[in-house]
C-alpha cells in the first residue's frame, strides 16, 4: 500500500473515532447537528481558500464526519438517512482512493453495531451486511474512475506533445525553404 493511502486511510478512522466520542457522550452528541452545520460552513470556505488533493481530503474527513452524525442524530441504522453511509463509500474511492472503502467498511460496521441504541434486528442486521457487499462496488467504480482520469491526462500530455513536434516541424520546414 502506498503511503498516501494509509495517510489517508488513518485520517478516515480517526475522524471516525472521534465522531465515535462525540455521539456517544451526552453533552457533545446533543450538538451534533450544529457541528454538521459548522462542518458545512468550513467545507464552503475551504473549497474557495484550497484547492488540489488538499481539498479533496478535506472534502472526504468532512463528508465522513457530516454523514456518521447526521445518521446517528436522526437513528443510526435505523435512520431514513443511513443509505448515505454508502454513498460515502463510493465518494471516498472516487475523491481520494479506491482501496479506502475496504477498510472503513468494516470501521463503519463497526461504529454502527457499537452505537446501536438497543439490539440489532434482522433488518438492522442486513443494512450493516450491506456494507461488505457495497465495498467491493466502490472499489471497482473508483479504479475505473481513477483509470479514466489517468487516460484523460495522458491524452492531454500527448496532444500537447503533438502541437509541439508540430511547431518543430514548421520551424524546421521555414529554415529549410
Amino acid at each position: 500500500m502506498e503511503k498516501k493511502v494509509i495517510f489517508h486511510t488513518i485520517i478516515l478512522l480517526a475522524a471516525t473515532c472521534t465522531t465515535f466520542f462525540w455521539v456517544t457522550n451526552e453533552l457533545l452528541s446533543k450538538y451534533s447537528l450544529q457541528l454538521t452545520g459548522i462542518l458545512l460552513l468550513t467545507l464552503l470556505i475551504c473549497h474557495r481558500f484550497i484547492k488540489g488533493p488538499t481539498f479533496k481530503l478535506i472534502e472526504s474527513l468532512i463528508s465522513t464526519v457530516g454523514v456518521l452524525l447526521v445518521t446517528s442524530t436522526t437513528g443510526g441504522i435505523t435512520s431514513p438517512l443511513f443509505f448515505l453511509t454508502f454513498f460515502l463509500l463510493f465518494e471516498l474511492s472516487l475523491l481520494l482512493e479506491p482501496s479506502i472503502p475496504l477498510i472503513l467498511s468494516f470501521a463503519f460496521i463497526f461504529y454502527y453495531f457499537i452505537t446501536a441504541e438497543v439490539g440489532i434486528s434482522g433488518f438492522q442486521w442486513l443494512a450493516l451486511l450491506a456494507f461488505p457487499y457495497m465495498t467491493p462496488l466502490a472499489v471497482i467504480f473508483g479504479s475505473i474512475y481513477q483509470k479514466v482520469t489517468n487516460q484523460k491526462k495522458e491524452i492531454r500530455n500527448l496532444s500537447h506533445q503533438v502541437e509541439e513536434l508540430k511547431e518543430e516541424l514548421v520551424e524546421e520546414e521555414l529554415r529549410i525553404a
